[in-house]
C-alpha cells in the first residue's frame, strides 16, 4: 500500500495519503476528490551503499545539519 503525495485542487492543502487499491481519495480538510498527484522522491540507500552503512543522521531522520559537525552523539 504506497503513500502518494497529493495537492487538493480547490484548497491548495498539499498532502500524504495511503492508497489501498483503486480507492479514491479525498482531502481532509475541504472533502474534494479533485487531487493531483505529486512526484515524489523514493527513499532508497545510495548505489553501493547499504542503508546500515549510511552517513550519520541528526533526529529529522536526514543528513540535513541538525547537529553541528563533530556534535552526532554516539
Amino acid at each position: 500500500m504506497p503513500i502518494y503525495e497529493y495537492v487538493c485542487e480547490q484548497c491548495r492543502r498539499e498532502l500524504e495519503l495511503l492508497v489501498r487499491g483503486s480507492e479514491q481519495p479525498a482531502c481532509p480538510d475541504c472533502g474534494s476528490r479533485r487531487l493531483a498527484k505529486l512526484l515524489s522522491v523514493p527513499a532508497a540507500p545510495a548505489a553501493g551503499q547499504a542503508a546500515s552503512e549510511g552517513p550519520r543522521t541528526g533526529p529529522c531522520g536526514s543528513a540535513c545539519g541538525c547537529f553541528p559537525p563533530g556534535s552526532m552523539p554516539n
